[in-house]
């Protein structure tokens, strides 16, 4: 509700020549916001209140309002939890009730028409806008849920195999950690992790396909939120097909240093690959620092160094690919930019 007032006030003062006057209110214990307009026969005065509290914020209001010394009409824009049911009627408040669920007029004053007209032109530009932040969430979210989409099938996929090889050999309950780890590495291999050997014998396409294996819950889940959350600023600032490129590549930069510095671990995961949209957020902002705020940088630089120490700190992480990601994305991701400011220029 105090959205509404603050937003509908600002368009009484920025369109409609009203301005700001404040009392302060015994009931409520602060200052109350009422919105003047001057006319030829004195002012026309706009009160926004809530339907339970009315009738004492239109007497404090009424006993300001007469203390400016001006004749005046006293408007009250009421916000009524549907059907209105105040019976009390005076001839010195004009009234416009609102429902305050969908900000439909249920009833008004003829003196509330000007006001009533206000806030239908201003309830329909908001559906208006409603509609075109949704469009643009969406248009912002769908390369980014479409990559998760496919990790997520490709894991369902994956567990359901592990599954049938645990249930072929018997209570799952019986094997031991090491078997079951076997397993585990035996699907991630068959689907495409990166293996050293295998690449050596010419499966080079694993250097992509491990970027989309996880071996975990907690794994897929961590590197999908991550995802989640900085995909759709790449795209927002690259467009969507260098989004893809920058990421695709930096997954293929990540399994190439991985693949050179650990030669004998097999790696799965999608972290290199959102480290290199780390690295391209942070030759954006590299590029652009006249135009963006230091803490915009600085923060930027902590996640990504707060990300590798947590790496280096914890066991199974393949840092190698972490960072052949982050710098494959910075790279990308400065070439990406460069050529995105010629395109505009041009």
């Amino acid at each position: 509700m105090n959205n509404f007032k603050e937003e509908f006030y600002k368009i009484l003062v920025n369109a409609e020549n009203f301005y700001m006057k404040q009392y302060y209110s015994d009931f409520h214990k602060r200052e109350i916001f009422l919105a003047i307009k001057e006319l030829s026969n004195g002012i026309y005065c706009v009160l926004i209140s809530e339907d339970e509290n009315e009738n004492i914020d239109f007497l404090e209001a009424f006993e300001y309002i007469k203390t400016l010394g001006k004749d005046f009409s006293l408007n009250m824009i009421v916000l009524s939890k549907g059907e209105y049911t105040n019976v009390n009627k005076t001839v010195m408040v004009n009234k416009l009730i609102v429902d305050k669920e969908n900000y439909t007029v249920i009833k008004y004053d003829e003196s509330c028409l000007p006001l009533k007209e206000i806030l239908e032109l201003y309830i329909n530009k908001s559906k208006v806008k409603n509609i075109d932040n949704k469009r643009e969430f969406f248009r912002y979210k769908i390369p980014t849920m479409i990559l998760i989409l496919i990790n997520v099938i490709i894991f369902i996929i994956m567990q359901i195999d592990i599954y049938n090889i645990k249930h072929s050999l018997g209570s799952s309950q019986l094997l031991s950690e090491e078997i079951i780890n076997a397993i585990n590495n035996s699907v991630l291999v068959t689907f495409g992790a990166k293996y050293n050997a295998l690449i050596n014998n010419g499966e080079v396409w694993r250097l992509l396909t491990c970027a989309f294996l996880h071996s975990s819950i907690i794994h897929i889940a961590f590197n999908m939120y991550s995802l989640y959350i900085v995909g759709p600023q790449i795209q927002q600032i690259y467009g969507a097909k260098k989004y893809l490129v920058i990421y695709i590549t930096s997954c293929i930069t990540a399994s190439i240093l991985s693949y050179l510095a650990s030669p004998y671990t097999i790696s799965v995961g999608a972290s290199g690959g959102i480290f290199g949209l780390l690295g391209a957020l942070l030759a954006f902002a590299i590029m652009e620092r006249h135009r963006l705020q230091k803490k915009y940088i600085s923060s930027l630089l902590q996640i990504i160094l707060i990300n590798l120490f947590i790496g280096l700190s914890v066991k199974n992480i393949d840092n190698y690919a972490h960072i052949g990601g982050l710098i494959g994305g910075a790279l990308i991701g400065y070439v990406s930019y460069k050529i995105l400011n010629k395109q505009l220029k041009n």
